[in-house]
């Protein structure tokens, strides 16, 4: 007898053990994605937020209409800075940042590194709160061959960070070539943290920018300009002034503007403060990549996380609140005895709530120091680099205490509740009953599989446009080609000559040629005017990469007239200007190409020359011999790529001993166009992966209880000649009907979201059925895995023992 009991207690004690290890592995792992989530939103909403000028420094946008749309950007140009604070009174302060997307060849002795320039005012530490660490902020950019150089830059040249006189050179620099003196180290500064919007490896006076590119156009939006207004100033008021001062000073060019285009050029003004740049970059196409802004992000991002970690603690909490309903009856005697001795139902609540408190609290110390040690691998998924004491942020202790009692009242409350409003006499005699048709049991379970189906969908969606995208044909071959930036003005021309004479015949370089890229343009044709992305290229471009001619030529020497007055077109260019016959026809490019007209000799097959986000636009080849370019592109044997790499950077360093060499390839270089999506796409697969294995959790607890509950029922219809499938069939199928409604309200919803997310590519997939109907499938059968095995377990259980269990 003593034994018998000692078994039942030892069971008792197991399943209470099993019961509690499911709540808080389940609740730790949704505390967990909280915790990261509120870390992603908190780094994300504290970008910039170092500056001592905060809240009353701001960035000045222009809006203006751009490719047919009213479009704000975070620019200016050059006037409007200095025209602005000498006219307005609450400006305080200003400074205009140039670079962000700059970079440059540095060097100092035998050493040269290819460095983010920024070219700012001498304000710039007045205005920001950057930390200098040797050097005196009031004149380190006072002249215009005054360098500052971060800690990292310093340690890169020189190995330590006292270098404060040091020289660095520039050799192919146009500012630098009109100086006529060495470029001097005035102050070393600390590296920018890694949550601000301005990024740079060396500073330069804007003057010294200005030797080469001065800049009076009073309609030009590409770098930043930042002001620092009086705290008691209205920043509508300002904007006011801004336009009024606008209107004055740029009349004229206005004027000249509408008679050159015979449309009018409409420009307004506004102010951004900087901590809302991060999540608002205000960036349109190429127009302002120099305004000295980078990592720019989106506001989506951090509601899609939060959202997914808050259904995936929520799921936890389902389980928490499913196995203590469906087990509660193993401590209704207890409600019903208290209740019987004076126990009231407010203290009977208190004291289950109170416990459900305490077992959120050890899980949510669990749960913390799990994300101490998961950091280092979420921030190389989330692209991210938070330490472990923004952790104990203020805004973070918030967000744990927060966490803490949603999880007691969203898992404890509705359990407690049920425990303590049981009657007495029920639990007395056994008469009490809170599992089995429980609705709102049965509704958290379909709400569990819902969210599990819904990610399971994104997962899926995310793969097969992803791999459309990696797999599709591009209209050329990009393997194997290997992209070199030359920085500065040189004799790009002798330079490519140079590199066709030192590997023009190697074995482990196949085919050189000479790129350039000018960007987006007005063309002449047809009395139409057409936006046309132009390259420069030579006539080794098109075999190199594998683009096949519709109609016409290449590029060639046997024609002379190639260099200077032919281009190649593609066949998006051919169709938006109404060709017909488009070999022999004319087109006027923007003055810069020349004041004469182009002849196409050739249309290109269209090709992917951007993302696939964009749909393939005019574009418009010129000879790089003529009009130079800023990269050498190479092929490469597949062979043996290290030695190919090897024998590039010893001809380049050769070649520009004063230059750092740098290379790509260009499938990884097209590839950083979908580091967001695939970023993402590995989180929602992690993030699906986990809601599965909490479902599975719930379902095996909820099952465990259910086969506890019916073992007497379970002995009677084995001895009644039930078979081990029968026992597994009657304990899935009410399991398996929930899940089929899960997936009814799962795949509409799917739908709607991949499409909507689809929307953002001009070449997607379509949305077929399997990929909804698949992740619904996956999850009947991991159910049916789940739960059955309980099932089979209790059949295959001695029905004596079965019988004498309850």
């Amino acid at each position: 007898m003593f034994k018998t009991f000692l078994k039942i207690a030892g069971r008792h004690l197991w399943q209470t053990r099993l019961y509690a290890f499911i709540n808080i592995i389940g609740l730790a792992l949704g505390t967990i994605s909280v915790l990261l989530a509120a870390l992603f939103i908190s780094d994300e909403q504290g970008f910039d937020n170092f500056h001592y000028n905060n809240p009353n420094l701001y960035r000045i946008t222009t809006t203006f209409l751009h490719e047919g749309k009213v479009v704000t950007a975070g620019g200016t140009g050059q006037v409007q800075g200095p025209a602005f604070q000498a006219q307005i009174p609450e400006i305080i302060n200003y400074t205009r940042i140039m670079g962000g997307d700059i970079h440059g060849d540095v060097r100092a002795g035998n050493k040269a590194f290819k460095l983010r320039l920024l070219f700012v005012d001498d304000s710039f530490f007045d205005v920001f709160s950057f930390k200098i660490q040797t050097g005196d902020k009031h004149s380190t950019l006072k002249n215009d061959n005054s360098v500052v150089v971060t800690e990292k830059t310093a340690l890169k040249f020189f190995k330590r960070t006292d270098v404060v006189g040091k020289v660095l050179q520039m050799d192919a620099d146009p500012s630098a070539m009109r100086l006529g003196k060495p470029l001097v180290i005035s102050a070393v500064v600390a590296d920018p943290p890694a949550n601000s919007s301005i990024q740079f490896d060396v500073l330069f006076p804007f003057s010294f920018m200005q030797l080469s590119f001065d800049d009076t156009n009073w309609l030009n939006a590409y770098l930043g300009t930042f002001v620092v207004l009086n705290p008691q100033a209205d920043p509508q008021s300002v904007i006011r002034k801004f336009n009024q001062i606008h209107q004055i000073n740029a009349k004229d060019q206005l004027a000249d503007h509408k008679k050159a285009t015979g449309a009018e050029r409409k420009v307004s003004y506004g102010l951004q403060k900087i901590t809302d740049i991060h999540l608002n970059p205000q960036e349109i196409s190429n127009q302002n990549r120099e305004s000295g802004v980078i990592n720019g992000s989106k506001p989506v991002y951090s509601y899609v996380f939060l959202g997914i970690a808050i259904f995936i603690l929520l799921m936890a909490s389902v389980n928490f609140i499913n196995i203590n309903i469906a087990g509660s009856l193993k401590r209704a005697k207890e409600v019903g005895i208290r209740k019987s001795t004076g126990s009231s139902q407010i203290q009977i609540l208190f004291q289950f709530l109170g416990e459900s408190a305490i077992l959120c609290f050890f899980t949510l110390i669990l749960a913390t120091l799990l994300t101490f040690t998961l950091l280092p691998i979420f921030n190389q998924l989330a692209g991210k680099q938070i330490t472990w004491q923004q952790l104990v942020h203020p805004r973070l202790l918030m967000w744990i205490i927060g966490i803490l009692i949603f999880n007691t009242v969203a898992s404890g409350l509705y359990p407690a509740y049920l425990l303590s409003g049981l009657s007495p006499v029920q639990v007395l005699y056994q008469k009490a009953k809170l599992s089995g048709q429980n609705l709102f049991g049965r509704g958290l379970v379909v709400f569990q599989f819902v969210i599990a189906i819904l990610l399971g969908i994104a997962t899926l969606v995310f793969y097969k446009q992803m791999h459309f995208i990696q797999s599709r044909n591009l209209g050329y071959n990009p393997e194997l080609i290997v992209k070199m930036n030359i920085s500065g003005v040189r004799n790009t021309h002798q330079i490519n000559a140079q590199f066709r004479s030192e590997l023009g015949n190697h074995s482990l370089i196949n085919q050189i040629s000479h790129i350039g890229e000018f960007g987006f343009r007005e063309t002449k044709v047809n009395h139409l005017n057409i936006l046309s992305n132009y390259r420069s290229v030579d006539q080794h471009y098109l075999s190199m990469l594998e683009i096949g001619l519709k109609e016409g030529r290449n590029f060639s020497h046997k024609y002379p007239s190639d260099k200077t007055y032919s281009v190649l077109v593609n066949e998006a260019f051919v169709r938006a200007a109404n060709m017909s016959e488009p070999i022999g026809k004319q087109l006027t490019p923007e003055s810069y190409f020349g004041e004469h007209k182009f002849t196409i000799v050739g249309v290109m097959k269209d090709f992917h020359y951007s993302s696939l986000k964009e749909r393939i636009r005019p574009m418009i080849m010129v000879m790089s011999e003529q009009h130079g370019g800023s990269e050498i592109w190479a092929k490469i044997n597949p062979k043996n790529q290290k030695e190919a790499l090897t024998v590039l950077e010893r001809t380049f360093k050769k070649i520009l001993p004063d230059a750092a060499f740098t290379y790509e390839f260009l499938d990884d270089y097209n590839a950083k166009e979908y580091e967001q999506e695939l970023r993402w796409q590995k989180i929602i697969s992690y993030a699906t992966a986990l809601s599965v294995l909490i479902c599975c959790m719930g379902l095996f607890g909820l099952a465990h209880l259910a086969t506890a509950q019916r073992m007497r029922e379970t002995g009677i219809r084995v001895v009644l000649g039930a078979t081990v499938f029968h026992i597994a069939v009657l304990f899935s199928k009410d399991f398996i009907k929930l899940i089929f409604l899960a997936i009814l309200i799962a795949c509409p919803a799917g739908y709607y979201l991949a499409n909507h997310w689809l929307e953002g590519f001009a070449y997607r997939i379509p949305i077929a059925p399997m990929l909804l109907i698949l992740p619904g499938l996956l999850a009947i059968l991991v159910a049916l895995i789940t739960v059955s095995s309980q099932g089979i377990r209790a059949a295959l259980l001695n029905p004596v023992r079965s019988l004498r269990s309850e």
